[in-house]
């Protein structure tokens, strides 16, 4: 398979899982069986909606990968703060209080607020006005008694893994760079780090194990302490992380038994369970990509980054064509605003971040 093909699978992927899993969020394995004896097989997510979250910020973090050498901190907040101001579906609540805190007030999300209520979109954003970059997300998670974990920023890596597949130590600089933007805790930069080498791996169409992938990104954080933003997070992954990588890189190992529906289904090492197993375990696109939604859980937050692994894995001509169809026409919804940028088609970014990785 050319590298081509996998690559645009990967961003089309993560358009698929997200829109797949947006109807089923939150909800039970059983509920979602109950509701559809034969399992979610389509995309039921309405149009006439802006990028959800899951979407939007991988877009984001395509459009930061593209535009430098590195990912650059302070852009990257910028570029979300943007975002929240413009947009802002499905903002989950960690990445809002971030942005509070960065920006010094309420993110306006006035594409959400136009869908839901009409409320008219001015376009414009605001000057941030509160805590730094290297801040924000810092303290907002030392405000929760340093006990936040939420996916976030696994939900969003894919782009992060094609852009720096060849270079290991690039790899883990800029997916530490991706996590802390939002999500400071050490099982979300960890999560966002083996989830981006797992998704790389399957870019190179490598076999992936346990043992490979925990030493892989351990060689390589330590390999590019030097130009990392100072953070005081451990260079060895934390049990949490260590007992999903066991488990959904187990032979044989099932979707039930990353259990995504119970607990704190927003857990950042659960959604990285959703990533590896994909990586592995499914033998075509489209059986992954069910199995993650009707396993029930963040469905959408699971399923994109679990769609940008299978999209690498099986390419772009191994996702239906009724998926990608269905996504390109949901996409088509153009905003209200002048000063809303053009969303480009997902292949777009896939080919321009492609060309930097090669």
């Amino acid at each position: 398979m050319e590298l081509s093909e996998r690559a645009t699978g990967l961003m089309v992927g993560v358009g698929v899982g997200n829109l797949l899993g947006i109807p089923w969020e939150g909800k039970s394995r059983a509920w979602i069986a109950a509701q559809n004896p034969h399992g979610v097989c389509e995309i039921t997510a309405r149009g006439g909606f802006p990028d959800d979250d899951d979407l939007a910020q991988a877009i984001l973090l395509a459009e930061a990968c593209i535009a430098g050498e590195d990912l650059d901190l302070a852009d990257l907040a910028y570029r979300f703060w943007a975002w929240g101001e413009l947009n802002g579906a499905g903002m989950g609540g960690l990445t809002r209080r971030v942005l509070e805190r960065y920006g010094g007030a309420y993110p306006r999300r006035e594409l959400r607020n136009y869908v839901r209520s009409g409320q008219p979109a001015t376009g414009k954003v605001r000057p941030p006005q509160g805590d730094s970059a290297a801040d924000a997300a810092r303290l907002v998670w030392e405000e929760s008694g340093r006990s936040s974990a939420g996916n976030g920023s696994v939900m969003r890596c894919g782009p992060v893994a094609l852009r720096w597949m060849r270079d290991d130590a690039a790899l883990a600089r800029n997916s530490v760079v991706s996590a802390i933007v939002t999500h400071w805790d050490w099982r979300c930069v960890w999560s966002t780090l083996l989830a981006d080498f797992a998704i790389a791996a399957c870019l190179r169409d490598e076999r992936i194990t346990s043992r490979d992938l925990v030493e892989r990104a351990t060689a390589a954080i330590r390999a590019s302490r030097g130009r990392q933003v100072p953070t005081d997070h451990p260079d060895t992954p934390p049990a949490a992380v260590r007992d999903v990588v066991e488990v959904a890189l187990a032979w044989g190992a099932r979707i039930e038994d990353l259990e995504l529906d119970s607990g704190g289904i927003g857990f950042a090492p659960k959604t990285l369970g959703a990533v590896l197993w994909s990586a592995c375990h499914p033998e075509s696109f489209e059986d992954g990509l069910t199995a993650i939604v009707n396993a029930g859980g963040d469905t959408d937050s699971t399923a994109a980054p679990a769609g940008a692994a299978l999209g690498a894995r099986f390419g772009i001509s191994g996702i239906p064509r009724r998926w990608r169809e269905r996504v390109a026409e949901i996409r088509a919804w153009e905003a209200p605003i002048d000063a809303w940028i053009h969303r480009r088609p997902l292949e777009w970014y896939a080919d321009r971040l492609l060309s930097l990785a090669e």
